[in-house]
């Protein structure tokens, strides 16, 4: 018994000397839930067709770099994969083909030149969950229109590259996370490009270069005919690198605003230069000739389509891929003295995203400063949620399930928040613009509230026995506490507010005037002192008070 009470004493000592994240350990304790039979049969249908794999949803998988990771996902049987293309018939054949296990692989609709299209695809997820959460979202689908003489726009009248590649899935991250939250290792994947990333030759040494500037563009509401996020002129190839700079640094605060609270990893990666895949089908034959024999033995950076599909794979996969906030690459930077070892091997060299090197040569790559700018960052997401029309759930980070806490703060709330209100009301100070802040009508009946309950009722009998008895026993503040400002305090109303003639005014409209507060006192004050009995005195000569019991008396009473 001793030893059981020891044991006792020290793990409570342990979690109040360790803090909040003694008891995160009990964040998602949950009482037994208790299903209705319609849940006990979509749990039963959810087991039947998932079984204890993974969900996982890949945009534009029918070539290139997402077919050849659904091969590796598929391959793996852990994963039941969500194929979401906008050529059904197109994925159906190349499943055919490539042998997917169907039970495993499901194809959808999913048109990303289209917001309504993603909404219909989230949907339509939705109801396929059957309430299982989704694990893993791969932001794969992209398109690069670098020979385009003008923009092209998509349905809802934006560039396409740019709502493609970024808005779209932008707005469906802001319809997934917060299923994706229940999951126990939840990962986000944003297809990043070396072009986006301009601390590189491949970013930085080729024009045009990746760079948002200021956000005009997206500011002006990205319409047509405004075709680029920085609102200068067209170019189809820098509208692909802005995209993959937006997909980057949206990675990047996705990370800061919702890992803790969500659990998510979000992370970019940068798979290699894969020089002969369809993305380059939009340009002229003789690029897409020579483009892959220059970046095999010339850079070094070339990298097959299938080993590519590894390297995906390996980030929604491989544990170490759980680290979120970061870029993935491999290999480590391009490498001298290539020549004959790239004869040799056909191209297939290590280098900075270059082939080889295998599972363990991956590793966190450095980002550039544009993508690091965290002002830019916010902006980027404010723009782009308003462009998308996205609605994004709230943040809540971890708080301690300590009953203790919880007890305090239920106790405390509306206290804390009647203080609060009484100090806007002494010294209200001011908004942005230099006008001065306004309390809304129902900020001002809570203190109205406030003064005939709790300083009416409450302040003239527990309260004023309180203040006695505080008084006793505490002893009166010191005069040294009291002492010691350098300056006298001035008169509010010697305060001026530091506006100009066009930002006067306040973000509210002040719907109770003085006069109105004085009335509604009179008549709460009357109904609740008076019993009915009008009293012809203002409320400014009224003493909010009950009875004229002496303190001492009081005192006795407790």
């Amino acid at each position: 018994m001793v030893n059981r009470t020891s044991k006792t004493l020290l793990l409570a000592l342990a979690a109040v000397s360790s803090g909040a994240n003694a008891f995160k350990f009990m964040s998602n304790w949950q009482a037994p839930k208790i299903l209705s039979e319609d849940q006990k049969v979509k749990a039963a249908a959810a087991e039947e067709r998932f079984g204890d794999k993974k969900l996982c949803v890949i945009t534009g998988c029918s070539s290139g770099l997402g077919r050849e990771t659904v091969k590796n996902l598929v391959a793996s049987g852990d994963y039941h994969v969500i194929g979401a293309v906008r050529d059904q018939d197109k994925m159906e054949a190349v499943a055919e083909i490539d042998g997917f296990d169907m039970d495993n692989f499901h194809i959808m609709d999913l048109e990303l030149n289209s917001f309504a299209s993603v909404h219909a695809f989230c949907d339509e997820l939705k109801e396929y969950q059957l309430g299982k959460p989704l694990d893993r979202l791969i932001c794969n689908a992209g398109v690069y229109q670098p020979s385009l003489p003008h923009a092209k726009w998509s349905v809802d009248g934006h560039e396409q590259t740019m709502q493609i590649n970024f808005l779209s899935h932008f707005l469906m991250i802001s319809r997934l996370i917060d299923d994706m939250k229940e999951a126990p290792d939840p990962r986000v994947i944003m297809v990043g490009s070396v072009t986006g990333n301009d601390n590189t030759v491949g970013g930085g040494g080729v024009y045009p270069i990746a760079d948002l500037k200021q956000l005009d563009g997206f500011k002006a509401g990205f319409e047509n005919p405004v075709a680029m996020a920085d609102g200068y002129g067209f170019i189809g190839a820098k509208a692909y690198k802005d995209s993959k700079l937006c997909l980057m640094m949206m990675s990047n605060f996705l990370h800061s605003k919702f890992n803790k609270s969500h659990g998510i990893t979000f992370s970019s990666i940068y798979p290699g230069c894969i020089a002969e895949t369809p993305l380059f089908r939009e340009k002229r034959a003789w690029f897409r000739k020579y483009f892959p024999i220059f970046m095999k033995y010339i850079t070094g950076g070339f990298v097959g389509v299938e080993e590519a599909g590894q390297r995906l794979f390996q980030v929604a996969h491989d544990p170490r891929c759980s680290k979120s906030g970061v870029y993935w690459s491999w290999n480590g930077g391009p490498r001298e003295g290539r020549g004959a070892a790239a004869l040799e091997k056909g191209g297939q060299i290590s280098g900075g995203g270059g082939a080889g090197g295998g599972w363990d040569s991956i590793y966190v790559n450095d980002q550039s400063d544009k993508v690091n700018n965290l002002e830019l960052c916010v902006e980027l997401f404010q723009t782009a949620t308003k462009i998308t029309d996205a609605q994004w759930p709230s943040a809540k980070t971890f708080t301690s399930p300590c009953p203790t806490l919880k007890v305090i703060s239920a106790v405390s709330t509306n206290m804390i928040a009647r203080e609060e209100l009484k100090r806007m009301d002494d010294r209200p100070g001011f908004n942005e613009d230099g006008s001065v802040v306004q309390l809304t009508k129902r900020k001002k009946a809570a203190l109205v509230a406030d003064k005939v309950i709790v300083q009416g009722v409450l302040g003239n009998t527990v309260g004023r026995v309180g203040r006695v008895a505080g008084r006793l026993l505490l002893g009166r503040i010191p005069d040294t506490a009291k002492n010691g400002s350098f300056q006298e305090e001035k008169p509010l109303d010697d305060v001026v507010a530091p506006i100009s003639d066009e930002t006067a005014g306040s973000k509210y409209i002040d719907v109770i005037d003085e006069g109105d507060k004085s009335i509604l006192e009179d008549e709460i004050f009357d109904q609740v002192f008076s019993n009915g009995n009008k009293d012809d005195g203002s409320s400014e000569e009224r003493e909010w008070k009950i009875g004229e019991q002496e303190e001492e008396k009081e005192l006795a009473s407790v």
